[in-house]
C-alpha cells in the first residue's frame, strides 16, 4: 500500500513540476492571467479542491486535508508561484499574503515530517527572505 501512496505522489510531482513550467512560462510572456489561470487548474487537477478554498482556510487545516508533507510542499510551491505573478501586476497586498500562506504551508509540511527534508527547508527560507522583501 505504501508503493502505491509513493507511486502517487511522484505522479503528482512530476504533474507539478510541468504545470510550474507551464505556468512560468506564461508569466515570463507576459500572459499573467493565462498563468493565474493555470494555477487554478492546476490545483483543481492534483489536489481535487478548487485554489481559492485552499488559500481561505488557514496551513493547519489545509494541511490536514492534504495529509502527505510532499503534497502540502507543493501546494505551496504552487501558492509561491501565484505571488510571482502577483508582483508581476504590482499586486504588493496579494503577493504578502500569498507567500505568507506558503511559508506556513511549509511549516505544516516540515513539522508532518518524521525526517528532516532540505528542499522543504531551503524553500521556507526563500519564502521567508522573499517575504520581508514585500
Amino acid at each position: 500500500m505504501a508503493g502505491i501512496r509513493e507511486d502517487y505522489i511522484e505522479r503528482m510531482i512530476e504533474k507539478l513540476v510541468a504545470a510550474l513550467a507551464v505556468i512560468l512560462k506564461a508569466g515570463k510572456t507576459q500572459k499573467t492571467e493565462e498563468a493565474l489561470d493555470l494555477v487554478h487548474q492546476t490545483s483543481l487537477s492534483l489536489f481535487g479542491m478548487e485554489y481559492r478554498m485552499l488559500l481561505t482556510i488557514d496551513a493547519a487545516s489545509v494541511a490536514e486535508l492534504l495529509g502527505h508533507p510532499e503534497k502540502i510542499k507543493a501546494l505551496a510551491k504552487l501558492v509561491s508561484a501565484e505571488a510571482d505573478l502577483l508582483q508581476q501586476r504590482g499586486d504588493a497586498v496579494g503577493v504578502a499574503h500569498r507567500l505568507g500562506h506558503a511559508l506556513a504551508l511549509l511549516q505544516e509540511a516540515h513539522r508532518r515530517r518524521t525526517t528532516p527534508d532540505a528542499e522543504t527547508e531551503a524553500l521556507q527560507w526563500s519564502v521567508q527572505d522573499r517575504l520581508t522583501r514585500v
